[in-house]
């Protein structure tokens, strides 16, 4: 029978603790964490380790190789296996950031491969040493942009591939696969035409051999149930490895300072509450259980262990499995399923799925604002391609003007790099009246850390502040469908504005059609 990893991501559980957390049962009872995770059927925790977090003053020390070590212990104490995660940096790495650690910002090429060799293989063997080896390692956090920029960075795959090999190289020097598998862990979990270029083109590159495929899948960034269940099915056949979710987490509940704001709640289908959570693991639970050949191997929540601080927002406002109180809700007892219960149907799953299909199969009307009279915007259906728009991109940013569907109203202009990169594209026009006015697009792309794309429109700077259109924007979290974004602003006759785009994100292609400028009166519908 295969083992299933039920996990948690409790990295930051150290400094919670010191700074004053309680973790309560259901019924309100203060609880050692240890306790509490393994009463429900936690099994398994994972851990990201940082290079020199001193070098970092917001990481407060913490994730050091002391820390790490201390945890690992208590791990080892509760009988839990331990999923290490190296960052390769002194502070956070993802697709949007990949920095080197300070000590190796002067190394080529050549040193830094040694070093990560050197300082992968000493670190695990320090945990080996001490009793605490990890039962799997992550080479990397959320690779698919690369690790150490920028020699690791990507495009350039053969300078990742020499990096992650020299991790993999160092992991096998420690212990063998008996001891110790090897994970390469990519974010974009329900995207599996991002996530086997990335694997086809380094296993060109001579990759070397690893044992799992680790990925990151949130529902309000990384596609839908329904993708996310493909991409693993597809992934675990075309690469012949076992699949573990070793990110992922909902939330319970709206807020405006939260981590997740309602259009994000609303693209992850669920609603934003305890059972959402709770379902959200089932789900998700099932669909690696029905995996073929037993190649759902497990799940990780991440940083469910955190309560709500007044006034701070973000992760611990709506993200964790703790409400304010530091009671434990019911989310948790998701990892209490047995391998037969995983391997039944959620009771909600089959509504949601029906949801998800339609949702999927609708081709979406374009130009919900068509009707709203004069655009303008003289280029906005891009006809004349970037005529009139002013374009300001990163070297390597490809930009192009597909045509839409047949009888479409607007060309489509698309966005797309293979590295990191920033772009902002706008139009300027005088207003022709006071009024209230609506800028609306539609646009389409992927949404994850990272990725910062917002709708703006500001007046010159220069203006007289009674007289100013002050800048406005709303943020936009494109999925993999067309979807409408609109912004609401007021202005006087003769107001000169500039309207546009402002992005940065992590490689991605991001497409624009229908971009308008109208007077409020004259929307209708």
């Amino acid at each position: 029978m295969k083992h299933f990893y039920k996990g948690v991501d409790i990295s930051s559980l150290e400094q919670c603790l010191e700074e004053g957390m309680q973790v309560r049962d259901m019924d309100g009872r203060v609880t050692e964490p240890f306790a509490l995770l393994k009463k429900y059927g936690v099994n398994s925790v994972r851990l990201r380790i940082w290079v020199n977090p001193e070098n970092e003053p917001e990481s407060k020390g913490y994730c050091s190789l002391e820390h790490t070590l201390r945890m690992a212990e208590r791990i080892r104490e509760n009988g839990m296996s331990f999923l290490l995660d190296f960052h390769s940096s002194d502070f956070w790495a993802d697709p949007g950031h990949q920095k080197k650690p300070l000590a190796w910002a002067g190394l080529g090429r050549a040193e830094l491969e040694q070093t990560v060799y050197e300082y992968t293989r000493n670190t695990l063997m320090e945990f080996k040493r001490q009793g605490v080896l990890p039962h799997m390692v992550q080479i990397g956090n959320e690779i698919r942009s690369g690790l150490l920029f920028p020699e690791g960075e990507l495009p350039d795959y053969q300078g990742m591939v020499s990096l992650v090999n020299a991790g993999i190289r160092a992991a096998r020097a420690a212990a063998g696969k008996d001891e110790m598998q090897v994970m390469i862990h990519l974010d974009q979990g329900g995207r599996y035409k991002w996530l086997h270029q990335w694997f086809d083109t380094a296993i060109a590159c001579g990759l070397e051999d690893f044992d799992l495929i680790g990925l990151s899948y949130y529902p309000f960034w990384h596609g839908s149930f329904l993708d996310v269940k493909a991409s693993m099915e597809q992934l675990s056949e075309k690469y012949q490895k076992p699949i573990l979710l070793v990110e992922t987490a909902y939330a319970w509940r709206e807020s405006e300072k939260g981590f997740i704001d309602k259009e994000q709640i609303r693209i992850g289908g669920l609603p934003a509450s305890p059972g959402g959570q709770k379902d959200t693991l089932e789900i998700l639970m099932y669909l690696l259980e029905k995996l073929p050949r037993d190649r759902g191997l497990g799940i990780y929540y991440w940083e469910p262990l955190c309560i709500p601080e007044p006034g701070k927002g973000g992760w611990g406002e709506n993200m964790g499995l703790l409400d304010e109180e530091g009671r434990v809700m019911e989310g948790i007892t998701a990892f209490a399923m047995t391998d037969a219960e995983r391997g039944r149907m959620p009771e909600g799953w089959p509504e949601l799925e029906k949801k998800l299909r339609r949702e999927a199969e609708n081709d979406w009307e374009e130009g919900i604002c068509k009707d709203g009279g004069e655009n303008l915007l003289t280029n906005g259906d891009f006809s004349r391609y970037d005529d009139t728009w002013t374009m300001e991109g990163e070297e390597g940013v490809k930009l192009s003007y597909p045509e839409g569907k047949p009888g479409s109203t607007s060309r489509i202009f698309q966005v797309e790099s293979p590295r990191n990169f920033k772009f902002r594209m706008a139009a300027e026009m005088v207003l022709p009246e006071a009024g209230r006015y609506i800028l609306y697009m539609e646009a389409m792309g992927a949404d994850t850390t990272g990725v910062d794309i917002r709708l703006y429109v500001e007046g010159p700077s220069d203006a007289a502040a009674e007289k100013a259109v002050h800048a406005v924007e709303t943020v936009v979290h494109p999925v993999e469908r067309w979807q409408g974004y609109r912004l609401e602003f007021a202005g006087e006759a003769g107001d000169r504005v500039k309207a546009g785009i402002v992005m940065a994100s992590p490689p991605m292609v991001f497409s624009v059609r229908n971009f308008r400028l109208v007077r409020l009166r004259e929307i209708r519908g």
